[in-house]
């Protein structure tokens, strides 16, 4: 499975990291907070695509180590940050045990670890007292009503990711002894989006729709919304730290 996705970001990295929606600042403000962590310290983030969430954490001063098994995801991701990134192109299942970090992070990527594995390679790579921070972004409202009936007219039903797999990778996390109980922060966002965009970033998901059908919201987004809806979204920052 985490094969097959590795294989199907890589054939559209550029779409990805061009529509894929950014992280509010709120978070990476959260996770340094909640973490106590400041300038300089090391940080092994997971799964971390075209750089979306690599950059802010540079920004912030961190030393990143970033794991990611696509290198044409690599390859974007690099174009954009500096050498205070290191790329390891493999699993995060498949990385070494040594010189652990304050932080481990991952961003819409912890649910394509292998578990209960990934979550005890988690512990032995966290230093005791760091944190595990793992965040996912949740379609609030698909856009201002009634569009999310005029979605699923179409789409046949309206998704999200979570539909639980969110919740069978946080389990064993929940379930360790070397995680305290897990925190759970939600940071609201909103985009504005033209039909083609959104038409793009839903594209990224890899939703199985036909091209007849993405036509067809395109034309209800122009028709009915003035060209234009405006997507609310959730990203839910879930922090365990580690005994």
């Amino acid at each position: 499975m985490a094969g097959k996705a590795t294989e199907r970001f890589s054939a559209r990295a550029l779409a990805y990291d061009r529509y894929r929606p950014r992280y509010p600042a709120s978070v990476f403000d959260d996770i340094m907070l909640s973490a106590g962590l400041g300038a300089g310290a090391e940080v092994m983030e997971i799964g971390s695509g075209t750089g979306i969430a690599t950059g802010p954490l540079v920004d912030r001063g961190l030393n990143v180590t970033a794991i990611e098994p696509s290198r044409t995801l690599t390859t974007v991701a690099k174009s954009k940050t500096d050498n205070r990134v290191r790329f390891i192109d493999r699993r995060f299942e498949e990385c070494s045990t040594e010189s652990p970090v304050r932080l481990l992070v991952a961003f819409n990527a912890w649910h394509w670890v292998e578990q209960p594995f990934g979550t005890g390679l988690a512990a032995q790579l966290l230093q005791p007292g760091g944190t595990l921070a793992l965040v996912w972004t949740e379609v609030v409202q698909w856009g201002q009503p009634p569009f999310e009936e005029r979605l699923a007219g179409v789409f046949g039903r309206v998704w999200n990711k979570r539909e639980d797999l969110v919740d069978r990778s946080l389990q064993p996390v929940r379930q360790a002894s070397a995680f305290g109980q897990l925190g759970v922060h939600h940071h609201l966002f909103e985009r504005t989006l033209d039909a083609a965009t959104f038409v793009a970033v839903t594209q990224t998901y890899g939703v199985d729709h036909t091209a007849e059908q993405y036509r067809q919201i395109e034309e209800i987004i122009d028709r009915e919304f003035g060209g234009a809806i405006t997507k609310t979204e959730d990203a839910i920052l879930y922090l365990a730290g580690r005994r």
